[in-house]
């Protein structure tokens, strides 16, 4: 034992002694080369050589002799290009908020010299950081810009490096079609430049969107292939750390914690090699969550807390936030609750202002986007009135030369003008209509948004309520009350993160952003994979649910779109029925059509209910038979989704007897198909 301790205690005195001797050695190196010369341009160019020839361990170190080297530079573009670099050595060392400050003075540099290149890489990076620090939506705007400037140089890698960060962007968002067009795309001309760096790239975000869908194995194989160039790419670091990361996380979702945790590891050798804190944070969470899967909480423990101290120093407030959840739950389990609680309300809170940050900001984009919309549409009825203006002036000149002309000249100008007064008079009522319908729309958008505002108000009304009351009676409150309180916390912000997706998924039917492959498909199957997921909620209300659909049925129309109305419908059904009722889902097929119903033996509705259900301006804030509540826009949806598939949906209601929805999808080859153009396969 004595034996083993000298050798720990003069393995400390030597290393200690090493890493004095090269920090000497390097001080000695710095002032040799500022003592060199009396030219500040000679000593800055020695200094940035001597840094760029430091290893990936020595950053830190190269990073200050970068800052020397800037402080002796009198010239602007080389100042710029300076203080870009020393922002990439912070941002890879984890310093995000030294990264920015660097990068906008860079900004600054090449915005006077107008270097389109250099503001391409800039607005890129300071995209990255601002990302990395919670804020999307001002991420999303430095990336929009850096592809105008990295399209105009003809900067393929560039661009498709960039179109990659956009999606990532998009996913987060919760916007997989849109995040994959831009990931296709990226890997596509990743594909014409042979770049085995950003194909990597390309091919693991491609597998986070199916990760995201919960696509497991393809998501798996699109990172092992992504690995593999990686691998091509860079045969001395090996795997870089964000691919190992991503694999690490699909095979701890597949239940594989043992693969999952040799991923996680090398993710944190990566970091640890390269000296990059966010990496390191990042690969400490998912070591410490995998640990706690199996149950062992000193490891998770452990390495959580070496993250979360980590993310606290750096301002990583995403990785901060799930490192919460996770110490909440260790604690939970030690049986520690009052620390378990103090954990979630912290983690909570830190959600909440990064749901703020950029939920929010899409939610006011929203209004802006209806706003701007509108005032076109009141644009372009004001053009048509001036255009009948104009014409009514040409004809009234046409007839007074025709008078001038003669008697005869005079009758067939007259006969002309009736007519075209008939045919003005028509495009004038249509125009009308026109108006009356867009006001109406207009209306019930503008009263949609209202019902909406309100829908939002009232909950978080109840959430600072609560929060307050806990917050100020904590210590005095009964374990129950804070129980109840909590599961009302839980409720109330559930319906609001509902509220918003619905809206979010309506805004992307108005905007025509939701893409739609229409396919031949055996419906039966699409129905039993729903059911399945319902079956657990239909048991707890002591429902029963029956599927009366032949096995050969098939439709033609977009699957993920029709599943949703089905969906909507099968919890609404369950929604409001009572304990021992029966839910019914049928098709049949109709000539050139196929009718699909829900029907259960509820509560029912009355008229005045059902003439609401579909309407974009009511509000509907009926309770389910257990009280479930529900934020109205599931009919309307249903509604724009069966349409988009060439159909329609009704209902049937008696009180008390219960409800019956139909909808129709065409057949194949039915006459009523419109062309609609089919979404492109994914690639793997």
């Amino acid at each position: 034992m004595k034996q083993n301790l000298k050798i720990i205690i003069f393995f400390l005195i030597t290393s200690s002694f090493i890493a004095s001797a090269y920090q000497k050695e390097l001080n000695d190196s710095i002032q040799n080369i500022v003592n060199s010369s009396s030219s500040d341009s000679v000593k800055a160019k020695l200094l940035i050589g001597m840094a760029r020839n430091m290893e990936l361990s020595q950053r830190v170190d190269a990073m200050q002799i970068y800052k020397l080297a800037l402080s002796y530079t009198k010239d602007t573009q080389r100042r710029g290009e300076l203080q870009d670099t020393i922002g990439l050595y912070n941002w890879h060392l984890g310093n995000f908020d030294e990264a920015l400050n660097y990068f906008k003075q860079a900004l600054a540099v090449f915005e006077k010299t107008n270097d389109s290149i250099w503001l391409g890489k800039i607005h890129n990076n300071i995209a990255v950081v601002t990302w990395g620090l919670g804020n999307s939506i001002e991420a999303l705007k430095n990336y929009q810009a850096a592809l105008i400037f990295r399209k105009a140089n003809n900067d393929k890698a560039g661009v498709a490096r960039v179109m990659n960060n956009m999606g990532i962007i998009y996913q987060d968002w919760g916007l997989y079609n849109e995040a994959f067009k831009w990931h296709r795309e990226a890997l596509k001309t990743a594909f014409e430049i042979q770049d085995d760096n950003v194909i990597a790239y390309s091919y693991a975000n491609i597998g986070t969107c199916y990760e995201r869908e919960n696509e497991l194995d393809s998501a798996l194989i699109n990172y092992q292939i992504g690995y593999r160039h990686l691998l091509r790419w860079d045969e001395i670091n090996k795997p870089n750390s964000f691919i190992s990361v991503n694999i690490g996380e699909v095979y701890q979702k597949m239940n594989k914690p043992d693969s999952a945790l040799i991923y996680f590891r090398e993710a944190l050798n990566f970091g640890k090699r390269v000296n990059s804190q966010n990496r390191i944070a990042i690969a400490n969470y998912n070591i410490g969550k995998t640990y706690l899967s199996v149950n062992n909480l000193d490891s998770a423990k452990f390495f959580i807390n070496q993250s979360y101290t980590m993310c606290i120093e750096k301002n990583y407030n995403i990785t901060e936030r799930d490192n919460l959840y996770v110490l909440s739950e260790i604690a939970e389990r030690e049986n520690n609750i009052a620390q378990a609680f103090d954990y979630f309300k912290k983690a909570s809170a830190l959600k909440d202002s990064l749901f703020n940050r950029d939920k929010i900001a899409r939610f006011t984009d929203l209004q802006i986007e209806h706003f701007t919309e509108q005032q076109k549409q009141e644009n372009l009825i004001l053009r048509k009135n001036n255009e009948i203006q104009r014409i009514t002036i040409r004809q009234q000149r046409f007839l007074a030369g025709g008078l001038i002309a003669g008697s005869m000249l005079v009758i067939i100008v007259l006969i002309n003008m009736s007519i075209r007064r008939k045919a003005l008079k028509k495009l004038n009522a249509k125009l009308e209509q026109s108006e009356k319908e867009l006001l109406k729309v207009n209306a019930d958008k503008d009263k949609f948004f209202t019902i909406i505002a309100h829908d939002l108000k009232s909950p978080f009304n109840g959430l600072i309520g609560i929060t307050d009351l806990l917050a100020t009676d904590f210590d005095y409150l009964p374990r129950e009350n804070i129980k109840s309180m909590i599961l009302a916390l839980k409720e109330s912000t559930t319906n609001i993160y509902q509220l918003l997706e619905g809206l979010l998924e309506w805004s992307q039917i108005q905007t025509g952003k939701i893409k739609y492959h229409f396919e031949k498909f055996l419906l039966k199957n699409s129905v039993e994979k729903i059911v399945d997921l319902f079956s657990t909620n239909a048991s707890n209300k002591n429902i029963s649910l029956e599927i009366n659909i032949d096995e050969s049925l098939e439709v033609y129309a977009d699957a993920r779109t029709t599943s949703a109305i089905i969906r909507n419908l099968l919890s609404n059904a369950i929604k409001f029925t009572t304990s021992g009722g029966k839910i019914t889902i049928a098709a049949r097929e109709k000539k050139d059509i196929v009718e699909i119903w829900v029907s259960d033996t509820g509560i029912g509705m009355k008229q005045e209910i059902i003439d609401k259900l579909f309407n974009i301006g009511e509000k509907i804030s009926e309770r389910g038979t257990a009280k479930e509540t529900g934020t109205g826009l599931g009919l309307i949806l249903c509604k724009e989704f069966a349409e988009k598939n060439n159909g329609k949906i009704r209902v049937e209601s008696t009180p008390g007897k219960g409800s019956k929805f139909t909808f129709t999808l065409p057949k194949l080859n039915s006459p009523i198909l419109k062309k609609t153009s089919p979404i492109a396969e994914r690639l793997l």
